[in-house]
């Protein structure tokens, strides 16, 4: 019998799967296939879809961010997550508006900040997610433990936040006053 497998992006114990892992993730197998199966009952819900799946996979992708040396990661796919998680949780930016903003994200470049990865991502996982939505059919379940996963993961990465809102406020279609109007 195989043992448990911890992921090492999330910390999250599950049962071992015999899966390969894939050196290109941060994430157990075991890990990946349940964010499989709760992308897949977001699929089932297009109430969540429309609303929630970027959330989610901003969260996933925030919570698995590689810890390479230094602590430095590659600016495109944690700045994505971050600066969604910041538009969605501090903005109040609706998910077809994060994505419409990561578009105009395109690739990055040089002014990208390097956003080095804490050492823990978050207390909450995709497992709390699957368990309150998926595996009890509970779209308003899976909602409720999704913000809070979010909201896990985002204040993990608070030393993060000032660089992430100033590169995400790049992007948005309107910008605050420089200075308050008179």
């Amino acid at each position: 019998m195989i043992g448990p497998t911890t992921c090492p992006g999330c910390g999250v114990e599950l049962p071992a799967s015999g899966l390969a892992p894939d050196p290109g993730r941060n994430a157990s197998p075991e890990c990946w296939q349940l964010y499989g199966e709760v992308e897949g009952f977001e699929l089932g819900h297009p109430k969540l879809i429309r609303d929630l799946h970027q959330l989610t996979v901003d969260t996933y992708a925030a919570q698995h961010a590689p810890r390479g040396p230094g602590g430095d990661v590659p600016p495109i796919g944690v700045a994505y997550a971050l600066a969604g998680l910041h538009l969605a949780l501090d903005r109040g930016v609706p998910g077809t508006e994060v994505r419409a903003i990561h578009q105009r994200m395109g690739r990055p470049d040089r002014s990208w900040p390097r956003l080095p990865a804490p050492e823990r991502t978050g207390s909450v996982t995709v497992l709390d997610v699957a368990m309150a939505g998926a595996m009890v059919d509970s779209p308003d379940g899976h909602a409720r433990a999704l913000r809070a996963w979010a909201a896990s993961v985002w204040r993990a990465w608070s030393p993060e936040h000032a660089a992430v809102a100033e590169l995400a406020g790049r992007f948005l279609p309107w910008s605050p006053p420089a200075h308050p109007p008179r």
